[in-house]
This record gives C-alpha cells, sequence and structure tokens, in this order.
C-alpha cells in the first residue's frame, strides 16, 4: 500500500482550481434530460474501455494538486476516471475484521440457511451468503475503508483539540445556508436510508467520556456544568480473546448492513411481527392512513432512533408502498400466501428504495452529469443506460451494470464500514424550523421549530396537518449546506433520557476519535488522496481559515475528518459534498449492491416475479409521492423529474 500511495503521489500534477460550492442553481439542474444531447457516442465505448488502462497505469492523471480532476474532463474520460478509482479503492480499501480464516460473526456452523433463503432474505440478514452464513447479518461487525493499524483509536488525543471548542467554533450554525437545488425530502431520505443500514445501538452504561466546558460556554452558563457527559459507543460484546490486542477495537451494527428495508420491517421475527397484519401481506396502518401508535405516543416502525416528522414521512410513505406491492402480487398471485406476499413485497420495496436512492437522490445531491451518467451505469451498465436498443454484454461491471450481474466482494467478506458510518453524518441538512403550507394554496399555515417535531410530536403534527400538506412543506423547502458553521443551533443543546445534555457536533467529533476514524489527512492518505499541506489549501475562506489554525494550533495533521469535508470549497462540480467523502460513497455505493445476491445474482424475474422486476425499474419518487397522495398532482411536483429537486 506505501509503495502505491508512493507512485501517485510523484505522479501528481500541481495544483488546479476547480468550481467551488456552492453552485449556480441553473448549471446543476437538468430538468428535462431526456432532451440533452447524447453525451456519449456508442463508438466511445470503446475509447472509455480504451482510456481505463492508460490511467490505471499512470494513476496521477486522476489529480491535479490535491483535487481530483474528473469531472473537468469530457464525459468518457471523466468516466474512466471515475472507473479506475473505484477499481483501486476496491482493492485497497477493503478490510475484514476478524481473524484470518474465521467466518463473519466467528460462526461455528450453528447457523442453518434454510432452502426458502435462495428467493427469499432473512430478517435478520443471515444467509445472504450460505457459505459464509454470518455476514451482513444484525450484530456483526462493521469493517473498514482503512488499514487496521490506522484504525486504533489515540487515547493521548481523544480530547485534542477539545472537541466540544471544534463544535462551538467551526460547526455550529451562524446564519443558516441552504441548499438551492435540493428540497427537505432529500435530508429526509437519506436518514431514512441510513437506519436501514447502520446502528451501533444503545451505547455504554458505564463507560462515560467527559468533555471538559470553558468558562464562557454557554451549557456551563446555563446549566453550571464543568464537562459534557458522553456515554461511549458500546463494546463490541463478541470479541473473543484470541482477537484481544491483535485487531483494533471492533464494534458491531444493531441492523443488518444489508440494503433491505430493515428500518421499515426490523432485524428480528418479534419487530416484524409486531408490524404486520398477518393478512394480504401488509403492514399496519392505521384508519387515518397514519403508522400505529406505539406505547410511548409516536409512530411504530422497525427502527424508532432519533424519530422525527422528516422520518414519519418517509415510513408511512413506503409502509402504504409496501400495501400497494402486496396488493399487486396478490392480485396476480391469488395463490400466494400471507408470508409469501409479505416477503415478497418486503423484497421488491426495498430494491425499489435502493433504485431511488441511486437513480434520483445521488445525481440530486450530486447534480453532475458525469456523476448521474455513471450512478445509472451503477445500475443499468452504461451501455443499456446510453443505448436500450442496442444492448451488448462486454463482462464489465461498469458497461454491463452491477444490478442482475455477477455478485463480487473483491475478496472481502461484505459489511457496511465505520468510515462509511462518518461520512454520512449530515446533520447540517437539518433546519432550524419547519414552515407548513396548504398544498392547494401554498399558504404558510404554521412554523413549527424542528426540535418540536421529534418523537410524539411527529404524529401530533401528521394528526393536524395531514402527511399530503407536510410532504409539500417539505418538497418545496430547502435543507441545509454540508458547509462548516451549519450545525443546527437546536441540536447544540439537547435533552436527552438519563438526564444527559448533549452538544451533538461534539458528540459527532467525539465518535469519529473513540472509533479509530483517522484524522482528515490521514483518512485522504488512506483513501488514496494526496495529503493536504496547509488550511490555505482546504478552504478559500480567510475567515473560516483563521478558525481552523486557531482551533488546531496551527496543525493540519489535527484536524479532525468531519471537520476537513465539511470545509473542502473544492469540490466536483455541483457536488454538495467534497471529494475526501466522496472516496468513501465511489466505494460503497456500488459495494452495497455488487455484494448482494439479492441485486445480483437473485436479481431475476424468477425470484422477485415479473411483476415485481417490472415495479421496480418503472417506478420513481414522483410515482410513489402521488400513488399515495394523488392531490399533490396539483402541485409542482408534477412538473419535475425529480422529487427531490424543490417543487416550485
Amino acid at each position: 500500500m506505501t509503495r502505491f500511495l508512493s507512485l501517485f503521489l510523484v505522479l501528481a500534477p500541481t495544483a488546479y482550481a476547480q468550481e467551488t460550492y456552492l453552485p449556480d442553481t441553473q448549471e446543476c439542474t437538468f430538468e428535462n434530460p431526456d432532451e440533452q444531447d447524447p453525451v456519449i457516442l456508442q463508438s466511445d465505448l470503446q475509447q472509455l474501455l480504451g482510456t481505463i488502462p492508460v490511467l490505471q497505469a499512470d494513476f496521477g492523471q486522476l489529480f491535479t494538486g490535491y483535487w481530483t480532476n474528473w469531472s473537468a474532463d469530457p464525459m468518457q474520460t471523466g468516466l474512466a476516471k471515475l472507473a479506475v478509482m473505484r477499481g483501486a479503492l476496491e482493492y485497497y480499501n477493503l478490510y475484514d475484521v476478524y481473524l484470518p480464516g474465521q467466518l463473519v460473526g466467528n460462526e461455528d456452523g450453528t447457523t442453518v440457511c434454510g432452502p426458502e433463503t435462495a428467493f427469499t432474505r432473512t430478517l435478520d440478514g443471515t444467509c445472504n451468503d450460505p457459505v459464509d452464513p454470518q455476514m451482513g447479518a444484525a450484530g456483526t461487525r462493521f469493517g473498514r475503508n482503512v488499514p487496521p493499524p490506522l484504525a486504533w483509536p489515540n487515547e493521548a488525543t481523544l480530547m485534542d483539540p477539545n472537541p466540544r471548542e471544534v463544535s462551538r467554533k467551526l460547526l455550529q450554525r451562524k446564519d443558516f445556508e441552504e441548499v438551492p437545488f435540493l428540497n427537505m425530502l432529500a435530508a429526509s431520505w437519506i436518514q431514512f436510508q441510513i437506519h436501514d443500514w447502520f446502528s451501533h445501538g444503545d451505547n455504554s452504561t458505564t463507560d462515560i467520556l467527559h468533555v471538559p466546558l470553558k468558562s464562557d460556554d454557554p451549557l456551563h452558563q446555563k446549566y453550571g456544568i464543568n464537562y459534557l457527559a458522553i456515554p461511549a459507543t458500546a463494546p463490541d460484546a463478541t470479541r473473543t480473546a484470541a482477537e484481544q490486542g491483535v485487531l483494533p477495537p471492533t464494534f458491531t451494527n444493531e441492523v443488518t448492513h444489508w440494503w433491505d428495508g430493515s428500518q421499515l420491517y426490523g432485524s428480528d421475527q418479534a419487530t416484524s411481527d409486531r408490524l404486520r397484519t398477518f393478512e394480504g401481506g401488509h403492514l399496519r396502518i392505521d384508519e387515518d392512513g397514519l403508522l400505529p401508535e406505539s406505547y410511548d405516543g409516536a409512530e411504530d416502525a422497525g427502527f424508532r432512533r432519533n424519530w422525527w416528522v422528516g422520518l414519519s414521512l418517509m415510513h408511512t410513505l413506503f409502509a402504504k408502498e409496501h400495501n400497494a406491492i402486496a396488493d399487486m402480487l396478490a392480485e396476480e398471485y391469488p395463490e400466494m400466501s400471507d408470508e409469501e406476499l409479505f416477503h415478497k413485497a418486503r423484497m421488491i420495496n426495498a430494491a425499489l428504495m435502493a433504485k431511488i436512492h441511486t437513480l434520483e437522490w445521488t445525481p440530486a445531491i450530486l447534480p453532475n452529469k458525469t456523476l448521474e451518467v455513471g450512478m445509472n451505469a451503477n445500475w443499468h451498465g452504461l451501455n443499456e443506460y446510453l443505448y436500450p436498443q442496442f444492448p451488448f454484454q462486454v463482462g464489465n461491471a461498469v458497461i454491463d451494470g452491477v444490478v442482475g450481474g455477477q455478485r463480487d466482494l473483491h475478496g472481502v467478506p461484505y459489511s457496511l464500514t465505520e468510515e462509511f458510518v462518518s461520512v454520512y453524518r449530515m446533520h447540517p441538512l437539518l433546519p432550524e424550523k419547519i414552515t407548513v403550507r396548504d398544498a392547494s394554496s401554498g399558504h404558510v399555515v404554521e412554523v413549527v421549530a424542528t426540535a418540536d417535531t421529534r418523537d410524539d410530536d411527529a404524529l401530533a403534527l401528521a394528526r393536524e396537518h395531514g402527511i399530503g400538506d407536510l410532504m409539500y412543506s417539505f418538497g418545496v423547502s430547502h435543507p441545509g449546506a454540508l458547509v462548516p458553521q451549519n450545525f443546527p443551533k437546536f441540536m447544540s443543546d439537547l435533552r436527552v433520557p438519563g438526564g444527559f445534555v448533549l452538544d451533538m457536533g461534539t458528540v459527532d467529533v467525539l465518535r469519529d476519535r473513540e472509533r479509530g476514524i483517522p484524522r482528515y489527512n490521514n483518512a485522504r492518505r488512506a483513501l488514496l488522496l494526496p495529503p493536504v499541506s496547509d488550511f490555505s489549501d482546504l478552504t478559500d475562506d480567510k475567515q473560516l481559515e483563521a478558525k481552523l489554525r486557531q482551533v488546531y494550533d496551527n496543525d493540519i495533521e489535527k484536524l479532525d475528518l468531519l471537520v476537513g469535508t465539511y470545509a473542502e470549497s473544492t469540490r466536483p462540480t455541483c457536488y454538495g459534498f467534497g471529494e475526501t467523502l466522496f472516496q468513501v460513497f465511489t466505494l460503497m455505493a456500488t459495494r452495497r449492491l455488487q455484494g448482494d445476491r439479492f441485486y445480483t445474482e437473485l436479481y431475476t424475474p424468477e425470484v422477485y416475479t415479473p411483476e415485481g422486476i417490472e415495479w421496480v425499474e418503472s417506478q420513481t419518487m414522483v410515482d410513489v409521492l402521488l400513488r399515495h397522495y394523488p392531490e399533490l398532482a396539483e402541485t409542482g411536483l408534477a412538473e419535475t423529474d425529480n422529487a427531490f429537486y424543490p417543487w416550485e
């Protein structure tokens, strides 16, 4: 690995300034993509394939100075560079967290994979791979995208610099900076998806991290406390004696690692049973069209942590979509039992969400044409996406697509990773308030503090205004930008069960450090990017640069990954986040599909039914919204090709 890094750093040319964030809205939306000029001629497919070996031989061509340069290139060259980078990351940045020769979960042969697992997902994620049956299951470990030696947390620097001071001076919002080309459904969507992917579960009840507060700290002055008490991440209870001192600290995922809709259905039988009607394959929906109420007054769902009205909207929508799919299957296959209908609808619904995320949410937050083509190539294959009238197979995942192709684990058991968790810290997307509007008139009905839409307040808001009006309100509102000093103010003073006062900015910084996430420059080195030599190379904002120097003692090597990714001024054209974060995204966005049998070898009409495949391939987020809330057809939703763009 060191030899490879040295090679590309030597080859990397000198500095080049790309366009910076925030981009012009008109440059970054594609209202009528079908009317765009063809981006690649059919003959250019061969040129793209021929470009890849050249770039592999000279990795430095991917960089200009500290930054990648693919977005400034012609389409075929840019796609080739993205393909080469993904291939390098797949080779160098997937690490197992079990001892050599040991199966995932230290499997001892007791997990039995019944014949039904050849065509149905299990709820707990087991048996996706019959040979390594615990791979991807709930309760198994997060993997790593950095070499294990870099994943040991440094106890001596856990509080250096003080994470609360990092949060106060570099994260907390001064003025709300919004993203003009996205709506609030995009912010709700990503948290909805994150809850399908990962959770570290309940924190430790005995190991408390104490973050000192300065005398001028508002939390000290308000509560008279001298430190923030933050429960540490719960340790991995599956560690063996042989692993101690050999493997860096490991942590387990409370939910399945698969893209399987577990946030809706749960990752265990008891949760799933609680949410079902056991009639027609349906999930429970109350007579008023809302999710059922749980014991604590909030809505019931497969995953209920950090609940707020944005999650309420997504969960309600896709619980209804599940039931619509089950009804379609019941009509086509009247012999199917309730159990069969439920699990088949669950698979189809999960695949539809995966496709919406790949082909709609991602191109919305990263509205770059090369990236849009690349994400469509991930799903359909470059050839089918650009030339459906002339399909052919060349045995290449870029050209043929990942979905429906051959599963490829790249030699490492599948799991989501701690670095993947880290780069999806997107709290700045949340605004301070939610403006509720009437969908029929557009008039403002109520303005609610976002902090007052949590837990049972979300259900109260849904009952008062209705999901349709709330969907419209989110469709015409904008989220915050992923930049420094844009962390929601209400998240800096949160009261949580147990009597704790938390600042989520402090928590986010501390979580990375305690879980062994390398600091910014070390993360860049590990992720095949050149390190940044000075704060002035990171940002062109002189005031921000001065604050970074002050907080981090003028030492760029101390910079936290979270802060560095927010601060990157140089970003690929029209990107809502920087390229350090994008490296992990580039790798794991494909791996979530390519490592899963149900998106590769088992993504067939025989497993999903022909009607199920057609449902996934033909439906969009706009279709889903209009199916369940047809009144939204009278709003700007009907005029947009992407439901995550503003509906004005």
